[in-house]
């Protein structure tokens, strides 16, 4: 006892010396540390926003630290797979360690099982988590929080564990009915005590684990729980063997054991069934046929062996049931292999349900087409958020693939395409990435003006089918440049943690390489400003104050500000094209976006009407280009005109025929002609005002560009009825860097730009020929 209580002495001892080196060198560090640094470092942190904070993991691992940090960035480079491998270890590691604590001879057939139940959950367990992480994001965390863990056990719980039992019971040979069975029986028992356990590790790991290790922490977990369950039913076993008479002697006590040894075994497992990542096929529940207490020393020797029967037919018995295992386990493998190449082919744009099927369901479906166009963009959020939605396939090129003939260089970038998308379909930055996943290489979103508006009274979206032609009178409905800016920063921001970098990494420092606006190398995100309708068009510092004040909030996040004065649906908007005025709203404009806080300032490009097409408004519009420092025009908008548009031959219904007659900007492939004169002629009037301007002294302040030197060639964007790679290689030989759809792909599906895109591959092709 004495040597005991003297090593207990000389342990606490060093264990408190060991703690007063550690705060002492930690101290040390921090006082060292400059006052600048340990600011900036409080700064960058990257918060969850609206989210419980969490804290950095695994810098408490100690030694494990870099196993933690290599996980991490696995993790976050590549979700899926890492969570894969990460769910098939762990299934591994809960069976080997159910099956040894369980007592009886170990079963690979089992574990296969399990890897396969572990496999095919993985990535939709994670995606789950990761959209609860993301919603239900409250001012208050303890509500959050709260939501959190209710929306999980009430939604998750049940649906994984009654795919957990009835994956166990089809791949054990079971039939659809004894599956049921197994479902109907076991979900309620788990799901009800599930509660005892699973909310509060539920809770600890959102509340103090970050989201690349919930999975790690639920695994550990889930093993621990699923050893001590283990433990308990290998006890029970043991007891009911004890307790149990001879089997020659009373053949029906086995049963009552084995029915009781089972419910035992499903109270004790059932909270360990709702284990996201790992649970193991020890705690499945066994029939009473099948179940066997294992025999104990003390009565082995009362046991007595008896023959079977019939040697024959337990051998038919055996083959019958392998037969029976083996169906079961090619139907899984035929589901989950044609389960893959559904999702393979709804994903892809060059399916043909995404031009043929879904947009004219779309339009049975709403026959108002704002309806439509809402429903669409939620749609494409959810998808992307779930993995679901549509991308280009084979992976899209880059600039620097070898062959590529589609890159061209835009403000001093490699695209990997000429293609975009126009503003209007995504309005509020909602889905830009999905839009970047259709394949084009330039997504302009907008327009956004600096107060929330409602725009024009509804209905102000009228389809003409027969045309494949849209009017619409939104009258720039936007959420206000603080709601994009948020959901914006917020985006950059996650794009950041998930490389382990700050904010001012990327806006600062461009230490990625990638373009602070689009965040994915060869693309470029457009962010389209506009006056608010309130504000009067006459007063030009009152119009000036809205365009700096949207600029303000967006440019960092922009990698091109778009400055809109062609709208036809603001009163008065248009009237800003004048020389005089628009030069001094791109002048100001151009002045702010110099002031954004990053080391890449974005470009500035106006959006010029169509309508606005004599001789003298053009010359007036490159003069203030040229002027102000402007990077680039965009060529094209909806047009307030009607005639023309219905070529001959083609008949129109009387709704089309009235929706014509409707006020507003029409816009579709009966543009084109139109868009592709402007293109040539604000091409030739750009450079020609270039070459006087380099030619004469008085052109000083001409390509004062936030990024352009003196005397760059202004870029053209050109927008208006392109549906095709034909139309797309006209317009760029007209002048334009990158033609751009809207129209085009609300009538041809998410396809429209890997359509594009072939078609212009292929005619470059048999020229090249």
């Amino acid at each position: 006892m004495a040597a005991c209580s003297v090593y207990q002495a000389m342990l606490r001892r060093r264990l408190h010396y060991a703690l007063r080196q550690f705060r002492q060198r930690r101290a040390q560090s921090t006082k060292n540390r400059p006052p600048a640094a340990r600011t900036a470092r409080a700064e960058d942190q990257i918060p969850t926003p609206n989210n419980v904070p969490t804290l950095p993991f695994w810098q408490r691992l100690g030694p494990l630290t870099r196993a933690a940090q290599a996980f991490g960035r696995a993790q976050r480079k590549r979700p899926l797979t890492t969570q894969l491998c990460s769910s098939l270890v762990i299934y591994f590691c809960s069976d080997i360690s159910a099956q040894t604590m369980g007592g009886r001879d170990y079963d690979p057939v089992r574990t296969a099982r399990s890897l396969v139940i572990g496999a095919i959950s993985s990535a939709p367990s994670y995606k789950w988590f990761v959209w609860l992480s993301t919603s239900f994001n409250y001012p208050s965390r303890i509500l959050s929080l709260g939501t959190k863990v209710v929306v999980n056990q009430l939604c998750f719980t049940p649906i994984f564990n009654s795919y957990f039992f009835g994956m166990q019971a089809l791949l054990a040979g079971d039939n659809l009915g004894e599956v049921w069975d197994r479902i109907r029986r076991t979900v309620p028992t788990s799901w009800v005590n599930s509660w005892k356990i699973w909310p509060a590790v539920t809770a600890f790991s959102f509340t103090f684990i970050p989201l690349e290790y919930r999975s790690i922490f639920a695994g550990v977990i889930a093993v621990g729980w699923q050893t001590y369950l283990s433990f308990l039913n290998r006890m029970a076993e043991d007891e009911a063997a004890r307790s149990a008479k001879p089997a020659l002697d009373a053949p029906k006590v086995n049963a009552v054991v084995a029915g009781s040894a089972q419910h035992l075994l499903l109270t004790m497992a059932a909270p360990f069934l709702r284990a996201r990542n790992v649970l193991s096929l020890a705690v499945r529940p066994l029939a009473t046929a099948r179940f066997a207490p294992r025999a104990s020393l003390s009565n082995f020797g009362s046991q007595v062996h008896r023959r079977p029967a019939s040697t024959s037919t337990s051998s038919s018995a055996s083959e019958s049931v392998l037969l029976a295992r083996v169906k079961a386990l090619l139907y899984s493998s035929v589901g989950a292999v044609s389960l893959y190449v559904i999702y393979y082919y709804v994903t892809d744009t060059r399916a043909s349900i995404h031009r043929w099927i879904v947009p004219p369901l779309l339009r049975v479906i709403y026959p108002d087409a704002e309806d439509a166009h809402h429903a669409g963009t939620k749609a494409l959020k959810n998808l992307y958020t779930l993995n679901l939605h549509p991308r280009e396939r084979p992976s899209r090129a880059t600039a620097e693939t070898p062959g590529n003939p589609l890159s061209v260089n835009v403000f001093g970038a490699e695209l990997a395409n000429p293609i975009g998308i126009s503003a209007g379909l995504d309005k509020d930055a909602e889905v830009p990435d999905a839009l970047f996943a259709l394949g084009a290489s330039v997504v302009e979103v907008g327009g956004c003006t600096p107060l929330p508006q409602a725009g024009n009274p509804r209905p102000r979206v009228f389809r003409v089918p027969s045309i494949d032609g849209m009017i619409n009178r939104y009258g720039l409905n936007s959420r206000g440049a603080d709601a994009m800016g948020a959901r914006l920063r917020d985006r950059l921001r996650r794009f950041a943690r998930s490389l382990g970098l700050t904010e001012r990494d990327l806006l600062g420092e461009g230490a990625v390489g990638v373009p602070p606006g689009s965040l994915q190398p060869g693309r470029l995100l457009l962010v389209q400003i506009a006056k608010n309708k309130a504000t009067n068009e006459k007063d030009v510092d009152a119009v000036i104050r809205d365009y700096v004040y949207c600029v303000s909030r967006l440019a960092p996040y922009a990698d091109v500000i778009v400055v809109n004065v062609s709208s036809p649906n603001t009163p008065g908007l248009r009237d800003l094209q004048a020389t005089e005025p628009l030069t001094k709203i791109l002048g100001a404009v151009v002045d702010e976006a110099k002031k954004t806080d990053r080391c890449q300032k974005p470009r500035v490009m106006v959006k010029v009407s169509p309508d606005e097409d004599d001789e003298s408004q053009v010359q007036g519009v490159v003069e203030a280009v040229w002027t102000s420092g402007v990077d680039g025009v965009i060529v094209g908008n909806t047009t307030k005109r009607r005639s023309g548009l219905v070529p001959q031959g083609v008949r129109i219904s009387a709704k089309e025929q009235r929706a014509l007659l409707e006020d507003g900007g029409f816009s579709g492939p009966a543009m084109f002609d139109q868009t592709l004169r402007l293109v040539g002629r604000y091409r030739k009037a750009l450079d020609g005002y270039s070459l006087q301007s380099a030619s004469a002294d008085g052109g000083s302040e001409a390509g004062r560009g936030v990024g352009g030197g003196a005397g760059d060639p202004k870029v053209i964007f050109a927008t208006g009825g392109i549906t095709d790679g034909d139309q797309a290689l006209r317009v760029l030989n007209a002048g334009a860097s990158v033609a751009m759809v809207y129209t085009g792909l609300t009538y041809g599906g998410p396809g429209t730009i890997t359509r594009i895109k072939r078609e212009m591959r292929e005619k470059l092709a048999i020229q090249d020929a």
